[in-house]
Formats: C-alpha cells, structure tokens, sequence
C-alpha cells in the first residue's frame, strides 16, 4: 500500500524528473548526446519517453514522438513541449503506422516488460523503424556485485530486472547490433544501438 503510493507519488512529471536527476539521469543524457547527434534522424518515437527528458537531443527539425503508459507524464512533456505529439500507449502494439521512424528509443523500460512484452515490444519497434533506422536500447541490468544496484532492483516498479547477455541475445535477433557498451552508476547498463535490416 505504500509503495502503491510512492508509485503514485513519482508518476507526477516534477517529482519524476528529480527522481531521475538523483538516479544519475544527467549522465545518461550526456551519453546519448554523444550518440545520437552523428545519426540526425528526422523522426523518433521515444518509447516510456516519460516527461521527454530526450527531446532536447534531436534536432528542431525532427519530429519527436514521446509514447508513454502514464498519462500524468505525457501531460507534463506537452507543458513544456509546445506542439510536441504525446502518444498514451505502450511498447507491445505502438499506435504508429510501419516504417516511419528513422530511430526508435527505448530507454529504461525492458525492465517493466515480461519475457513476451519485451519480445513484443522489440517486434513492434522493428515494424515501425524504416529500413536502415536505429533502435537504440538503454536499461539498467542484474548485477549482483552491486550492492547500490541490489537496493534499487528492490524499490523499482520494474519486477524483470535481465542480465546484459540476454537483452544483448534478444536485441540482435531483429537489429544488426552496430555498438554496444556496458557502464555503471548505481545500477549496471547497458547501451546498445543497432539498425533494422
């Protein structure tokens, strides 16, 4: 009951966006300005893009699409997005038509799927990426040796923490893995980037 509401609590967009600053957010987004700036899409769709922390990334001309499940978050990235498309959906069946996306984002939501979500979700990101387009995968992975990493496995909402291998095995089933990085902060991630065939 009181997890529920601390759930609750940091759905709201204010408290969501301190929550990742606290949890090394700043570090991550200045990861993928390196990484994403040299790939100039002109169509993302940001998967669990939350309050869209990753807008500022891409270019004024592209046409950034944050999709997520919590409408309290989506709510928060219009007010400050003027014109911006928020998309209230999730990663397993994306409201997008097919092959429209140069890239697609998916960055700290594996973690939130079942086995046949995630394989969905890869699937969905897949039919919705042009030919050639980039999927860039980023989350948090099981790492036993850290004790920081054990502590917030317990407080996250996400219930199917992953080892970087499996993700690594599920990503390149469907993208031609093109870089792929381990790193830690508190947790353990992963950072990888492949392209559709």
């Amino acid at each position: 009951m009181l997890l529920g509401l601390l759930h609750r609590i940091a759905s709201h967009p204010w408290v969501y966006d301190r929550i990742q600053t606290l949890a090394g957010n700043n570090l991550v987004i200045e990861l993928f300005s390196r990484r994403l700036a040299p790939l100039n899409p002109k169509i993302v769709v940001d998967i669990g893009g939350g309050t869209g922390a990753l807008r500022n990334l891409v270019g004024v001309d592209c046409r950034y699409i944050c999709l997520d499940l919590e409408m309290p978050k989506l709510i928060g990235f219009r007010s400050k997005s003027i014109g911006a498309l928020a998309v209230l959906g999730d990663a397993t069946s994306i409201p997008i038509i097919d092959g429209i996306a140069d890239m697609v984002i998916c960055k700290s939501v594996t973690h939130h799927l079942t086995d046949l979500m995630l394989e969905q979700g890869l699937d969905e990101s897949s039919r919705v990426l042009k030919p050639g387009g980039h999927m860039i995968l980023f989350d948090a992975v099981v790492s036993p040796g850290r004790l920081a990493g054990r502590i917030l496995w317990r407080l996250d909402r996400g219930s199917y923490p992953r080892s970087a291998e499996e993700l690594r095995k599920k990503f390149e089933r469907r993208f031609k893995v093109v870089h792929w990085e381990k790193f830690a902060i508190y947790h353990e991630y992963v950072f990888g980037i492949g392209v559709r065939p």
